[in-house]
């Protein structure tokens, strides 16, 4: 942890939302397709470990750390919000390993996984829970 100088200061936040919905319907996706073994070097299930490895990680170079969850509700517009929020991030290693016709195939089956999991609301606005984990460390 060189990054913690004399009397500095860690502040990390990363993504904990791999256990959500939007996530795992991108997992179950791979598996089940034709292109299980060509997608699954590229399929991250859980990138971030639990948040007590980085308390143990940071901890010992520590005076105090403080860690906390938060979980924003993104308000999202479209047709299919949510496999356009995820197209940008976690789709496009996916996508960018399938031809065409594949990749047509790949979103019509996360689409129809992830439009059960987040509804539109009545406004036609649906909302998506993205957790994220925060850590501040002072040496």
């Amino acid at each position: 942890m060189s990054a913690l100088k004399p009397d500095g200061v860690l502040a990390v936040q990363m993504p904990e939302n791999w256990g959500a919905p939007s996530h795992t319907s991108i997992a179950d996706t791979v598996r089940e397709g034709a292109w299980r073994e060509r997608l699954a070097p590229f399929q991250r299930e859980q990138p971030v470990a639990d948040p007590s490895f980085y308390y143990d990680l940071v901890s010992r170079l520590s005076s105090s750390i403080d860690m906390w969850e938060t979980t924003y509700m993104h308000i999202l517009e479209g047709d299919d919000p949510v496999v356009e929020w995820t197209k940008s991030t976690m789709l496009r290693p996916l996508l960018d390993n399938l031809n065409e016709e594949e990749g047509a195939a790949f979103l019509k089956s996360y689409t129809e996984k992830v439009a059960k999991a987040y509804p539109h609301r009545a406004d036609g606005k649906t909302v998506l829970p993205f957790k994220r984990l925060f850590i501040v460390a002072v040496k």
